[in-house]
């Protein structure tokens, strides 16, 4: 699923990574929270595999929920409009820790700073790590993958947790006993710019929502962090 709003030149991006997987049956769940720029851009590619919906501008968890109860698929992968999958087989390795059973199966991959044009400026690698999630969020939304039918136990995800969403629902999935497997990492990249959410410039919102979520999971010592301050081996933003 492809969240996206308004950056028709990133999700093209995103599509082509998707487009070029070789896993042998998958579908393509785009929901535009914009203007329309996206899903339009979705149609125009004429792939039987896209299918794009329209959210109103709900919000980009809503607009995920939307993406979810539209897949018709056995399991989920994520992947944002400003991310990409280098290897064609990414979705395959994620398939092969998810056929041992039910589980969150999740790569690595690398943090790509870039300029406005999309020009890479410097790029980081990124190992997730799933054994820290009392403390810090180590895993990288755009290399997940886990069985759909989690959704219908464990509910949607948390619209009230709008930066932090990804690790309320690792967190839920982990006190419901849903192992963790790392997949082969064909991995993501993951676009870090001035504009991302992780940023500086929505620190303070991001601040209250982990308030939130450290209420909500009964969370101690954890302090507000972003993928690229993790990534440089910093402690805090």
């Amino acid at each position: 699923m492809i969240p996206t709003k308004d950056r028709p030149n990133l999700l093209q991006r995103a599509l082509r990574s998707a487009l070029a997987q070789r896993f042998e049956a998958y579908e393509i769940v785009v929901v535009d929270d914009g203007s329309g720029a996206g899903a339009a851009l979705a149609a125009a590619l004429n792939s039987p595999r896209i299918s794009s919906f329209l959210s109103g501008g709900a919000g980009q968890v809503p607009a995920r929920n939307l993406a979810v109860s539209q897949a018709r698929g056995q399991w989920i992968a994520c992947l944002d409009d400003d991310d990409w999958w280098p290897s064609p087989g990414h979705l395959e390795g994620l398939a092969a820790r998810l056929r041992e059973g039910p589980c969150l199966a999740y790569g690595s991959g690398e943090l790509v700073i870039e300029a406005a044009d999309q020009t890479a400026i410097e790029t980081l690698p990124f190992k997730a790590d799933a054994s820290v999630l009392a403390t810090d969020n180590r895993l990288l939304v755009a290399a997940i993958a886990y069985p759909r039918a989690l959704h219908e136990r464990l509910g949607a995800y948390d619209e009230t947790l709008p930066y932090y969403w990804d690790w309320d629902w690792y967190l839920r999935l982990r006190a419901a006993g849903i192992p963790f497997k790392r997949a082969a990492d064909g991995g993501a990249c993951v676009s870090v710019r001035a504009d991302s959410v992780s940023s500086q410039t929505h620190a303070a919102l991001r601040q209250a929502d982990l308030a939130r979520l450290v209420a909500k999971h009964g969370l101690a010592g954890i302090s507000l962090k972003n993928h690229l301050g993790i990534a440089r081996g910093e402690t805090a933003t």
